[in-house]
């Protein structure tokens, strides 16, 4: 027998390996020469077929499948999507049982989730999907008449200009005004040695101290662009009196952080929520440095808590930048922070 022969062999006791997995970790199983990918799928298979489970008795008769590795992979690719636990056992308890090809599987899984996850009406309304590159999409569902008739207006060979015709060739639609942010990068000796009043004191390099509207206007006087600075009313700081950004420090956060600063979103911060970087359930100020912007769904799964054990990462200010710190991540003045989890 040769090394092939040896390995179909071996597959062909998938639910033997799963269960010759119970009680080792990923870790254990890449040092015994598992690939980090196959140890996580591993680990997986084994607390579905043998860790704490609500369908016990669909559990055990799954356990004397005779399916090669492979397959029992397979079938938990297509269980995993099922809506409920309860259509997810449903997928294994009849796929273990079945008798056929894995092409013929994959053909029963499919029309099995189908049956449990019968597509949804869609819900009226306008959709936009934001694209880090590459053109953005506005979806309109609604009425059947009224969708043809939407389409019907439209020039065929230009459709795209036949719709910003009708967006924003009438009184009805108008385009966005675009409101510039500059935003100064401070000398790394530049020190901030007043920030509770209406606006910042900064001590420069020679000795003096500005206001930080003073600072403004010299560097945008001195090339041109005093026309983009106009008062804010309200301080930066607010300390611990409010726990509400006020609008001047929604707009600097918007400025430092156009998009949602968590890995690969890209939720504008026009439609963001502030973040407290440190909460305010911890101690946190409603300051500006404290601030930034956040999608809603970021900010609610971020780990506000230092103490408590970590787990999608957090948001940190890491040299002046608003970055995603990810679980595995030390402190926030780490520079790994993109590194993978320790194998």
């Amino acid at each position: 027998m040769n090394a092939l022969d040896r390995y179909l062999s071996a597959l062909g006791r998938g639910m033997d390996i799963i269960a010759a997995a119970q009680g080792l970790s990923e870790r254990d199983m890449v040092q015994r020469g598992a690939s980090d990918v196959a140890a996580r799928e591993l680990v997986h298979l084994c607390d579905v077929y043998f860790g704490r489970c609500a369908f016990r008795a669909k559990q055990r008769a799954a356990r004397s499948t005779t399916h090669p590795l492979d397959v029992l992979t397979l079938i938990e690719k297509f269980a995993v999507r099922a809506s409920t636990q309860r259509d997810a056992w449903a997928i294994r308890s009849e796929l273990c049982k079945f008798r056929g090809s894995a092409s013929a599987l994959r053909n029963r899984a499919r029309a099995l989730l189908r049956e449990l996850n019968p597509p949804r009406t869609p819900k009226k309304g306008v959709r936009i999907t934001r694209r880090p590159r590459g053109p953005w999409s506005l979806t309109i569902t609604g009425e059947s008449a009224d969708v043809a008739d939407m389409h019907a207006a439209l020039d065929n060979q230009h459709p795209l200009e036949s719709v910003k015709s009708i967006f924003f060739g009438g009184k009805s639609g108008a385009r966005t005004t675009a409101t510039t942010q500059v935003v100064i990068t401070l000398d790394e000796l530049d020190r901030i040695v007043d920030g509770d009043g209406e606006e910042i004191t900064l001590q420069l390099t020679n000795g003096s101290r500005i206001s930080g509207a003073d600072l403004v206007t010299r560097v945008l006087t001195s090339h041109g662009y005093i026309t983009l600075v106009h008062p804010v009313e309200g301080p930066v700081n607010l300390y611990r009196t409010s726990r509400f950004a006020n609008a001047k420090q929604r707009l600097m956060a918007a400025a430092l952080n156009p998009v949602c600063p968590w890995e690969k979103c890209n939720y504008p911060a026009d439609e963001c929520q502030i973040h407290h970087l440190e909460s305010w359930q911890q101690g946190g100020n409603t300051n500006a440095s404290n601030l930034a912007t956040c999608c809603p769904y970021h900010n609610g799964v971020n780990d506000d808590d230092p103490q408590a054990p970590p787990r999608r990462g957090r948001l940190a200010r890491i040299q002046g930048k608003v970055r995603w710190l990810p679980p595995w991540a030390t402190t926030p003045g780490s520079q790994n922070g993109n590194d993978r989890p320790p194998s």
